[in-house]
């Protein structure tokens, strides 16, 4: 899963370091100057699940699931002959009018619900040595608001990469992406005229994860804790706004601070739900004009 929706433009800080399961966000924010998009509730898939909040008061909520199927594994045997795997993803987001953990009978109503999108896509694994892999993926969908007002396709395209490296039960890697993400209008009450509309947005990231197992154990697997410093840097002329709402919040970086803790290569699980892991990530712009906490469940790779 992504993570956030604020506004985007050009940023000029962070050029030393450059860096999305479900998180959790809350983050307040500046308005932007900048004139809002048509319909903000867009990029929701692509960002992730988020409570999001601006400086006039304007709260969102977005609850986003991202259900994978493999097809395929990949693998790389000692001759150097390369199986390239990949599967099938299909995020899907809710825009929710109201989010009250004391009346989930209330919040879970189809009434509470104002925007769907789900943009299945396709990843592939290529293993191009025994330390670094590269994931190109695809997605394609469609999202609308359900009171008929506005529905746009979604789409993103991108690269990632991931190196690791391994010293005395000490792991770490490196993983870069960037992402061309974007959306066109297909209807807007907003417009009187046909003119599709679109928005597109360019997040090159950069972040180091670090795992170190420990001696505690969990169902008879050692405990790992993972340390996740990130920085992205989102290339874009025009912003991503927050929610279902039409105030923007003008962002042109984040940083991501997190530590998460899980079985190595066996999954936590419950009931039915597995996680790769579970943690915390502190989240914020270099102009501090937002910050939040979100939760973690995979590595960024995997998001």
């Amino acid at each position: 899963m992504g993570w956030i929706l604020p506004a985007l433009s050009r940023s000029a800080a962070g050029r030393a370091l450059l860096t999305a399961s479900a998180s959790v966000w809350c983050f307040h924010a500046a308005l932007a100057d900048e004139p809002p998009a048509l319909i903000p509730w867009a990029y929701s898939a692509y960002f992730g699940t988020g409570v999001y909040e601006v400086d006039d008061g304007e709260t969102s909520y977005i609850i986003r699931a991202a259900p994978s199927w493999r097809i395929r594994e990949a693998s790389l045997d000692q001759h150097g002959h390369r199986m390239i795997g990949w599967r099938i993803r299909v995020p899907i987001a809710f825009g929710l009018h109201d989010f009250d953990t004391s009346a989930l009978e209330t919040t879970l109503k189809l009434k509470n619900v104002s925007t769907l999108t789900t943009v299945p896509g396709v990843e592939f694994d290529i293993p191009m040595t025994e330390r670094w892999s590269l994931r190109p993926f695809a997605s394609l969908g469609y999202g609308a608001q359900l009171d008929g007002s506005s529905s746009a396709w979604v789409y993103w395209a991108g690269l990632k990469s991931k190196y690791t490296f391994s010293a005395d039960g000490f792991d770490w890697a490196i993983v870069n992406a960037l992402t061309y993400s974007g959306y066109t209008t297909a209807h807007n009450d907003a417009v009187a005229s046909e003119v599709h509309t679109s928005s597109r947005v360019l997040p090159l990231l950069t972040a180091f994860e670090f795992d170190r197992p420990i001696e505690k154990k969990i169902g008879g697997e050692p405990v790992h804790l993972y340390w996740t410093v990130g920085y992205t840097d989102y290339v874009a002329n025009k912003p991503l706004l927050v929610g279902s709402f039409v105030t923007s919040v003008d962002i042109g970086d984040e940083w991501e601070l997190g530590m998460a803790f899980g079985r190595g290569k066996e999954p936590l699980k419950l009931w039915r739900l597995r996680w790769d892991r579970v943690g915390l990530s502190y989240r914020f712009s270099s102009d501090h004009r937002f910050q939040g906490i979100s939760l973690s469940f995979s590595s960024i790779f995997d998001r």
